[in-house]
């Protein structure tokens, strides 16, 4: 009896393997004795004949998606980068993890594992916090303007937002 090599639950079946699976059958060997001699399960053999029986081929068939460009270990990496720095663009990372793996790494799949681990892009914060030097200097500012009438009539305040519909504006988002 063969001894079975300990194997992955998603190892693939070697070329050579499916071959030898395709042999045995042909020779009449059972599904049961064919996976006991390939060191695979039963069903995985009976799918490997199935396939040679009707399309005449045991290559493997293509993923119904393209495999992700990053590995698990990046993955992590990129969300470590956007949690400790807020301030990081998609940008910056992609090209800190191309400077890591030598592969490039588009924004948008950035934009996408952030996106997967409940991340996403928001506008800087525009205003710092107020030191006690910031706060001192406003006080003084309203204390110098406090007795004023006629003067706030010559003064305008807004609150503007810019709306571009045309073209990017330039914003940078983190």
């Amino acid at each position: 009896m063969f001894r079975r090599k300990p194997r992955s639950a998603f190892d693939q079946v070697s070329e050579y393997d499916r071959g030898r699976i395709v042999a045995y059958r042909d020779c009449g060997l059972s599904l049961r004795e064919i996976g006991s001699r390939v060191g695979r399960k039963q069903i995985t053999v009976m799918r490997i004949c199935d396939r040679w029986m009707q399309e005449g081929t045991t290559d493997q068939r293509g993923r119904s998606h393209p495999p992700h460009c990053t590995t698990s270990r990046e993955d992590r990496k990129i969300v470590h980068m956007a949690v400790m720095d807020h301030s990081v663009t998609s940008r910056t990372i992609a090209q800190h993890i191309e400077s890591l793996t030598h592969h490039s790494v588009s924004t948008r799949n950035i934009l996408r594992r952030l996106q997967q681990s409940g991340l996403s892009a928001r506008r800087p914060l525009l205003g710092l916090p107020l030191t006690q030097n910031h706060r001192h200097l406003r006080r003084q500012w309203c204390d110098e303007r406090r007795m004023w009438v006629a003067e706030w009539n010559e003064v305008v305040f807004t609150d503007e937002s810019r709306i571009c519909l045309q073209h990017h504006d330039g914003r940078i988002r983190v």
